[in-house]
């Protein structure tokens, strides 16, 4: 009789999981592009108002038919589970700086913006909590400042003729912002929440922006009558910012973390600029125009790879 072996079964291929991780960080690098098209039309807080409460329905729905957890058991976390408040201030921190700075200058120099929070993680890292500052850290950053800059920057012989009042501020606005999603993403590892549901943190983040962007919207005396003639293209932003980045981007992202490594994961960020940049030069106009840009363009963009790749060796 021949020998006979017991079968292994096959390890799940991780593949899918990698091709979502990369699809979730495209959809978030068009959002502010897609953003920025949608505010020429609508008021911005209101557009965040329906975005979020689409995340929401969204994170509830997750949290009943993925997490399988009860209406009940909902309610319980969202009363019991302090951290995820607190978590909470930072994201409304982050959304309402990132829609004001993506209003007030190009969509693509705020992604640029967003994507040095790898390295402002691990300085925070640093010098609140005491954790030891991984390693390349500093050459990472000025590589990706030098960059950053040169992207940025098109005529270096009229510097100040780049940048209108605007754009200062709203760089400004997007570096507040950038801080605030390092600091979440520190608060995070460090709050022990690993094993929660993500449908709820979903929920939850949307139930406490949503008054604040509600609030928002009214101390600022936003005329939502401009919904009544949003154009074609117009209601194709809008709906592109609330399904498909809000709603599918978060759901995507949460499917691929439950399947990869995280590190893995982030490790795909730089491909924000490149969707960023893609859809803002055919739908904004917003285009880099000389060969340093281009060379700024591909040193953040292999500064910030090369970063996130070498801390997971």
């Amino acid at each position: 009789m021949a020998a006979t072996f017991p079968s292994h079964p096959s390890r799940p291929s991780i593949w899918p999981y990698i091709w979502l991780g990369i699809a979730g960080h495209l959809i978030w690098g068009a959002y502010p592009v897609f953003a920025k098209r949608a505010v020429q039309e609508v008021p911005k807080f209101s557009l965040l108002v329906f975005a979020w409460l689409m995340v929401i329905g969204g994170g509830l729905l997750v949290a009943h038919r993925r997490d399988g957890l009860s209406w009940r058991e909902m309610v319980r976390t969202l009363t019991h589970t302090h951290t995820l408040w607190a978590l909470a201030l930072f994201v409304v921190l982050r959304s309402v700086t990132n829609i004001i700075a993506i209003d007030l200058t190009r969509a693509v120099w705020v992604q640029l913006i967003n994507l040095m929070a790898p390295f402002v993680v691990a300085l925070l890292g640093a010098w609140m909590f005491d954790q030891p500052t991984p390693r390349f850290t500093y050459g990472a950053l000025v590589l990706g400042t030098v960059g950053s800059a040169l992207v940025l920057v098109e005529d270096w012989t009229q510097l100040s003729a780049n940048f209108t009042g605007r754009d200062l501020l709203g760089l400004a606005t997007s570096v507040v912002s950038m801080l605030a999603l390092a600091m979440y993403f520190q608060l995070v590892r460090r709050s022990h929440l690993h094993h929660a549901s993500r449908g709820m943190i979903m929920a939850q983040q949307g139930l406490a922006a949503l008054p604040v962007f509600v609030a928002l919207s009214w101390l600022t005396g936003e005329d939502w009558s401009a919904w009544q003639t949003v154009s074609f293209s117009g209601w194709l932003a809008v709906l592109a910012v609330i399904f498909v980045v809000q709603v599918a981007g978060n759901l995507i992202q949460i499917t691929a973390l439950s399947g990869v490594s995280p590190a893995l994961v982030t490790n795909m960020m730089a491909l924000r600029l490149i969707s960023a940049l893609a859809l803002g030069w055919v739908i904004l106009g917003e285009r880099l125009q000389t060969p340093w840009q281009w060379l700024g363009f591909v040193v953040v963009i292999l500064t910030v790879s090369l970063y996130l790749q070498l801390q997971r060796e």
